[in-house]
């Protein structure tokens, strides 16, 4: 059965796109699956966890491999998979005698750890201590890229043990400090005016100012010295923005200039908050640009920097985006998952392109963003052409059928699919011609993400109705034919189609990166069901060829939609953003 399975699941693999296979395979009774689950298990229980994992949603192997797990606990102390047949919120609140396996368990992946940090495990003794072992057995700059989630399980850390854990790493690592002093300030109320709600909000933003300063009293003096020098050079450039608020919009240039040239760089171990792998060697100073914004008034400053263990003679540019009275938190867990799903396809090796550019919120409504290097906005493409994507591709990478052409168009396919597989998992909507980069290389970047999930702008009107954006002038370049029968539509296919498939292998863990931000008051949680519903686009009850036609669906699907066209019409009326 399970050399069947394979077999079939490589076989839609090996042709993505090939809708027309349909796969009988004879109805296996409920009988024979718990006799499969025994065999696995007798056979070596890790075939038998396996088996659960490739059948997610298949109760009887569940019940069954349930019931061995816990018959036998001893004799899979080894596999962390084990973990969730024995650990549930049940058995916590029966208090389980099986709990007290734990302290001999192996360690689990750091978002299978972080599961148990969720609300339904109240922070049971046994397995908080279980959760903290593993957190402390990887480098503390491993566990830095999930610093949102942890900070909040602080919510309904009722023993301290996280808190421990966060200073306990806080003393082992200045960067791992340095970036949860930054998510602790991000959380906390901006203006006296809004007083810190009633019940557990209340209490968890009292403790977090709390925690702050006890980071701050365990740093040795030259952790001290590198944590005052690194906060107050990036204060004083976020600052820059309220100073321009009052001024004319045409004096705003000529006053970023005048501030920046007052910052004086405070030693050479200065780096970038979104990026600590880079050294700050200076600032441009004439580089400081004033954004529009319905917000306040961000700025983009460009900073001279080097890579730390690198030669600190190459400097290169890298510009940052300072904001103030914007939250970026949510952008920061859109790109969590891009992340993810960027790691998901590289260590398959799976030629998928994203770029999860670093942000990073320093304060209340303060963050900063970095900027994607080398790229241009599709409006800013516009302005300076009124060609579509097809004419402005030759332009600037020569005649179709160029080497240089063909290979801007590759470029243009694995970035095209790496986001379409991102956005029908994330929804991202205001995906409007200000909100799509293209670099150098032909390469498309998706970036602001303030409404993802459930949300949408204009009050949930549901303008974008295609899972993911990809507008006539996108399907020139992907597909020449125009009917969908070009080698370069079938190849962005397959690769959209094996992205969604090896998303599903690691479902688990992106929803629980999500989940664990459940509390935390994104505007992404505001309605509906978005774990619910998240959890059903990946639709884990499918077989891999019904997914694999599902995404060729929703690609088709998206093929021309008119609500986008109509969308990016209603921005350009409203705000002038080039179609």
């Amino acid at each position: 059965m399970l050399c069947q399975h394979e077999a079939d699941r490589l076989e839609v693999w090996a042709q993505p796109t090939n809708t027309k296979e349909i796969i009988l395979r004879p109805k296996i009774s409920s009988d024979k699956w718990i006799e499969h689950a025994r065999t696995a298990f007798s056979v070596d229980p890790k075939i038998a966890l396996s088996l659960g994992s490739r059948f997610p949603t298949n109760a009887h192997v569940k019940t069954e491999v349930t019931q061995l797990v816990q018959a036998h606990i001893l004799d899979v102390r080894s596999m962390p998979e084990a973990l969730p047949y024995f650990i549930t919120p049940k058995a916590v609140d029966d208090n389980s005698v099986l709990l007290q396996q734990l302290p001999h368990w192996a360690p689990c992946s750091i978002t299978q750890a972080l599961e148990f940090l969720s609300p339904a495990y109240k922070g049971h003794p046994r397995v908080m201590a279980y959760v903290l072992r593993v957190l402390e057995s990887y480098p503390p700059e491993r566990v830095t890229f999930f610093m949102p989630q942890l900070v909040q399980s602080l919510r309904h850390d009722d023993g301290k043990l996280v808190e421990g854990y966060l200073l306990r790493a806080a003393q082992r690592s200045d960067i791992f400090a340095h970036i949860l002093i930054w998510h602790l300030q991000g959380e906390t109320v901006p203006e006296p005016g809004n007083m810190p709600s009633s019940g557990k909000n209340g209490s968890f933003l009292e403790l977090l100012p709390a925690v702050r300063q006890r980071i701050i009293d365990g740093f040795s003096p030259s952790a001290l010295d590198i944590f005052t020098r690194e906060f107050d050079f990036f204060d004083k450039v976020t600052s820059i923005s309220g100073v321009l608020f009052p001024l004319p919009k045409e004096e705003r240039r000529a006053g970023i200039r005048r501030e920046l040239e007052k910052i004086q760089l405070n030693g050479e171990d200065l780096y970038l908050p979104t990026a600590p792998n880079k050294f700050v060697v200076g600032i441009r100073v004439d580089s400081g640009i004033p954004l529009q914004s319905a917000a306040k008034v961000p700025i983009m400053i460009t900073f001279n920097v080097v890579d730390r263990d690198g030669d600190r003679n190459d400097v290169k540019p890298q510009a940052c985006i300072f904001k103030v009275g914007d939250d970026c938190r949510q952008d920061v867990l859109a790109l969590q998952v891009i992340a993810l799903l960027r790691d998901i396809f590289q260590a398959i090796g799976l030629n998928l392109y994203l770029f999860p550019y670093g942000v990073l919120p320093t304060g209340p409504e303060r963050g900063i963003i970095e900027v994607v290097p080398n790229t241009r906005s599709r409006s800013q493409m516009g302005e300076t052409t009124d060609g579509g994507l097809l004419e402005i591709f030759q332009q600037d990478f020569g005649p179709v059928g160029s080497a240089s052409f063909e290979a801007a168009r590759q470029n243009f396919i694995v970035s095209s699919a790496g986001y379409a597989v991102a956005s029908l998992l994330l929804q991202p909507k205001d995906r409007h011609n200000g909100n799509l980069l293209f670099d150098n290389f032909g390469r498309l970047v998706h970036i602001d993400f303030g409404f993802i999930l459930e949300t949408s702008p204009g009050g949930n009107m549901r303008f974008e109705s295609a899972h993911f954006k990809l507008s006539h002038e996108m399907t020139q370049l992907l597909d020449p034919s125009g009917v969908m029968k070009s080698d370069t539509w079938t190849q962005f296919l397959s690769l959209c189609v094996k992205g969604y498939l090896a998303a599903r292998r690691h479902m688990e863990g992106i929803i629980t990166t999500v989940a664990l931000m459940l509390d935390s008051g994104l505007p992404c949680f505001s309605r509906g069901d978005p774990i619910g519903h998240l959890r059903k686009r990946f639709h884990p009850e499918m077989t891999e060829r019904e997914a694999a036609n599902f995404m060729t669906h929703v690609c088709k699907d998206a093929y021309n939609k008119w609500t986008t066209a109509g969308y990016d019409l209603i921005q350009y009326l409203q705000q002038g953003i080039e179609k």
